[in-house]
């Protein structure tokens, strides 16, 4: 029985790490809206339990693609220079799965940006076998690159130090 796998590549790694849906949600809505009240997350991001919050703001946090700071006198999350990169990259992929439907003609955003993802995870390197139909295919090629283009100038982003990744999660709690 053959057992050999494609290594998987920095941009099927990163696909993998940012395909989850609470992290999908959360840099999206800041990045449509601004700096999102803590104390406003639950009402905000309806529909996710309180451990995907707490995995989506630890996961934000430890890559830095979000921050806290203060609005109004509020504590907050704002979005970091990679964060705001990284909602740019789940723009070009929501836009790609609407064009194509994918992975149904009727997704929410969150869905078609996490199944897009996933596609690219799946298949690192051959887009041509990926799509759901050839010009899909052919045109996946534009969210590879963004992707690719956010791993490569933020992919150590996605190397942490779980010494620290844990200290800044101790923070955050403590906030």
């Amino acid at each position: 029985m053959n057992t050999s796998r494609t290594p998987a590549t920095p941009t099927s790694r990163s696909a993998d790490t940012l395909a989850h849906a609470g992290l999908i949600r959360l840099i999206s809505e800041i990045d449509d809206n601004g700096p999102l009240q803590r104390r406003m997350l639950a009402t905000t991001l309806h529909g996710l339990s309180r451990r995907q919050l707490t995995h989506a703001t630890t996961t934000g946090r430890r890559l830095g693609l979000l921050r806290t700071g203060r609005q109004a006198g509020n504590a907050c999350y704002v979005l970091t220079s990679v964060g705001r990169d990284l909602a740019e990259v789940y723009d070009i992929a929501a836009r790609w799965a609407r064009t194509y439907h994918y992975p149904h003609p009727v997704s929410d955003f969150t869905t078609r940006v996490q199944a897009t993802l996933t596609l690219l995870a799946q298949h690192p390197g051959n887009t041509a076998e990926a799509g759901p139909d050839d010009e899909a295919a052919r045109t996946l090629h534009s969210v590879r690159a963004a992707l690719s283009q956010w791993s490569g100038d933020h992919g150590d982003a996605l190397v942490t130090d779980p010494v620290s990744a844990r200290a800044q999660d101790g923070m955050e709690l403590a906030a």
